[in-house]
């Protein structure tokens, strides 16, 4: 009788022993699948995320992206049956995908293949990438919403709202169709009614005879002056000289513009923010952004001319230095590196410009922009100030006359009346209007 009840005993510690045995055993494999994590690329690491769920937000969004939200949009996502998935990720140039969104999507779908439409966040942009399966009827889904986004909401609202917005559009049965009105109804620019004034009833019996009488006038002192000046036969190397000074000055400009988009490049991808401020490293964000903008219109230059598209690099440049200032700075001395302002005549003046009023000429219409002292001289006395020409349709005319949707200069003022020129160029505006 002892001995089986000695026997009933043993079982438990028996038992015990292979738990033991098992979990010494099972160990090596768990620690090959945690070395095998560490080791997976950052690319492997969100495809794997995109397969539990089609949103996959990084920890740095955690305050801006509530969890709740993403797995809402998940839900919606996977319920519709449209492969579309939202990357909420910090880019930086140098570090994984070169601090690129196109190449970031590019990576990721390589790995997932097929139909797939990405919206990627990175700071406060909002970009979309879509690939096709050669499927020539294919939306493009993800571009549209986060395009409507920027038509509909602009770039100061909430990031959780204007990532939900563009969800919404991506998952509509026309996401083409709701980007087209938005682009429609968005709000006119400071200066477009200025481009797109018509002959109103005011201008033809109030404003428009004074204007012709001021014409005919100034046509009469010109003719008299070229009456009585003697005649000179038209010199052809006096016009050569002129035209070789004018390309000898856009020559030195656009190496200036080569040498110091260099010299940026360098400076910002060394820079490293404030630690724990938020602000410093969305100021570095915007530094970077407007670097990558400077180095995308300087690649497009032509040989010959574009005055206006190497001002607008050294513009942006300017930016990216600024913004560059803020991030590396501590909070309390950020007032002393603000974001500096151009001047709206000819952004080549430079930065130490005053908000000054700015009187239409033969007209009532006026505009408070920054100019630099010589110009503001000039409108207070009436006169022209030295403007930046530019070319349109064949012929030199101030850059700020050229309409607003033929050039992201004129349309923001080289960023004088709108803060939204870096990321016009980023997504295409400048080389949609260029061409």
């Amino acid at each position: 009788m002892f001995a089986d009840h000695r026997s009933v005993r043993s079982w438990p510690a028996v038992a015990a022993v292979l738990a033991a045995l098992a979990l010494v055993l099972a160990a090596p494999a768990l620690s090959r699948a945690d070395t095998a994590q560490e080791g997976a690329s950052a690319t492997e690491r969100v495809v794997a995320e995109l397969e539990e769920s089609p949103v996959h937000v990084d920890p740095s969004y955690a305050s801006a992206f509530p969890e709740e939200l993403a797995q809402e949009m998940g839900r919606r996502i996977t319920d519709s049956g449209v492969p579309l998935r939202v990357l909420a990720v910090p880019l930086i140039e140098g570090g994984d995908w070169n601090g690129q969104a196109d190449l970031l999507a590019a990576a990721v779908h390589d790995r997932i293949g097929g139909e797939g439409h990405y919206l990627v966040l990175d700071g406060e942009r909002l970009s979309g990438h879509d690939f096709s399966t050669g499927n020539a009827t294919q939306v493009s889904r993800a571009f549209h919403g986060s395009q409507t986004v920027s038509y509909e909401l602009g770039y100061d609202a909430p990031v959780a709202e204007r990532v939900e917005r563009a969800v919404d559009v991506a998952l509509s049965d026309d996401p083409e169709g709701i980007y087209t009105a938005a682009e429609e109804q968005r709000d006119p620019g400071v200066l477009d009614w200025y481009y797109s004034l018509g002959p109103g009833t005011y201008a033809l019996f109030t404003v428009l005879p004074w204007i012709l009488v001021g014409l005919a006038l100034l046509g009469l002192g010109v003719g008299l002056l070229r009456w009585r000046r003697p005649r000179r036969v038209p010199s052809l190397p006096q016009h050569a000289a002129f035209d070789n000074a004018n390309q000898a000055r856009r020559d030195e400009l656009a190496d200036r513009a080569g040498r110091e988009l260099v010299e940026v490049g360098e400076r910002v991808s060394r820079a490293v923010p404030v630690a724990d401020d938020p602000t410093a490293t969305e100021a570095l964000h915007q530094a970077l952004d407007a670097h990558a903008a400077a180095r995308r219109v300087h690649d497009a230059l032509p040989e010959e001319g574009a005055l206006a598209d190497i001002a607008g690099v050294l513009v942006l440049l300017d930016t990216a230095e600024d913004h560059m200032a803020r991030a590396t700075r501590p909070a309390g001395r950020r007032r002393s590196a603000p974001v500096r302002s151009h001047c709206y005549a000819n952004p080549l003046h430079g930065t130490d410009t005053k908000m000054t009023r700015w009187r239409e000429f033969g007209g009532r219409g006026d505009v408070t922009v920054p100019l630099c002292a010589p110009c503001a001289r000039a409108v207070r006395e009436r006169r022209r100030p030295t403007v930046l020409p530019a070319r349109h349709r064949g012929r030199e005319v101030p850059y700020y006359e050229v309409p607003a949707e033929e050039s992201v200069w004129a349309a923001t003022g080289y960023g004088t009346l709108r803060k939204d020129l870096v990321d016009r160029i980023l997504r295409g505006d400048h080389e949609v209007r260029s061409r």
